[in-house]
């Protein structure tokens, strides 16, 4: 692959590129400026204690222009999430079956000496410019979700955790790759859209299942009053006095608590310690590279053993 490959490569969808590229750019500045303005109004620690006290009216008013701020970064935070995702489809789709439609596939295959190289030539740019663009998304998310928990160690947080930091690059990567796949298999850019956005979210909710019932079951038992702050919160349970640990639904009728309201037994907290955050990340990365390399392979050999046209 040349530099002149490259070019071709990248002018065929420059529409698709700028577009997207401005608009997440756009978006990831917004971002940033936003959480900027936020920290620069984070209220005094004391504010954001929330002991049941009333509050003062200093911080009544840091709280009122904080969240007044908030309200404002939330929908540049939904649009940045979205746009993020949806430009893997819309890049990834017309690589091989836009070609393919207009039968300039035909044209490429008969001169060009191998099939792969062209598949590789005309997917790896592209692909270079989603992991660049997404990427930054994910560190304009990223600092946005610091602004706004000033309280937490977001190296140590799950929150926002899937929608944050390099595993927003991650998913757009996938799903980039499953729409490549997908264009180049039924080789119709508008049908390729539609069964490739269903097929990504079929596939990131079934995964974000998984991923779920693992960090389930790497939960730890905590009391219930314990800070646990940064950490996934999975459930409360009472424990037993063989300690044993049930929930509500083992009482039955009573839900576990007296006439009273008082519970029958003591209380815990089942949670994940935000110290697993880079771990629960790097496993979910890792899961998303595997499904954006077999996607790939999908596509190529789709490529190579496909008619043109």
């Amino acid at each position: 692959m040349n530099l002149g490959q490259v070019r071709l490569a990248l002018r065929l969808h420059r529409f698709e590129l700028f577009a997207f590229g401005v608009t997440l750019v756009g978006l990831t500045v917004a971002a940033i400026v936003v959480s900027a303005e936020l920290t620069r109004l984070r209220p005094d620690p004391a504010c954001l204690a929330f002991d049941g006290s009333a509050q003062s009216a200093a911080c009544e008013r840091a709280l009122e222009a904080f969240y007044q701020v908030q309200g404002y970064g939330a929908p540049i935070l939904t649009a940045l999430l979205f746009v993020s995702l949806a430009i893997g489809i819309f890049l990834g789709v017309p690589i091989v079956a836009r070609e393919l439609e207009r039968g300039t596939a035909r044209l490429a295959w008969s001169i060009g000496p191998s099939r792969s190289r062209w598949f590789l030539a005309n997917v790896l740019p592209v692909l270079a410019i989603v992991v660049i663009l997404t990427y930054l998304a994910g560190i304009g998310i990223d600092r946005y979700f610091a602004a706004t928990t000033p309280n937490e160690d977001m190296a140590n947080s799950f929150t926002g955790f899937g929608l944050r930091g390099g595993l927003v690059a991650s998913r757009g990567v996938f799903i980039f790759a499953i729409a490549v796949a997908v264009g180049a298999i039924i080789g119709r850019s508008l049908p390729a859209v539609i069964i490739a956005a269903l097929i990504v979210t079929i596939g990131l909710v079934g995964g974000e299942r998984v991923n779920q019932r693992i960090l389930e079951s790497e939960a730890v038992v905590v009391p219930i009053e314990q800070d646990t702050a940064g950490a996934l919160y999975v459930g409360q349970r009472f424990k037993l006095p063989d300690g044993t640990l049930a929930g509500w639904e083992y009482f039955g009728d009573s839900g576990g608590y007296d006439e009273n309201g008082e519970p029958l037994y003591p209380m815990v907290n089942l949670i994940v310690p935000g110290t697993q955050y880079h771990l629960a990340e790097a496993r979910e990365a890792l899961a998303l590279a595997a499904g954006t390399l077999v996607a790939l392979l999908i596509a190529g050999v789709a490529v190579t053993r496909r008619r043109p046209g």
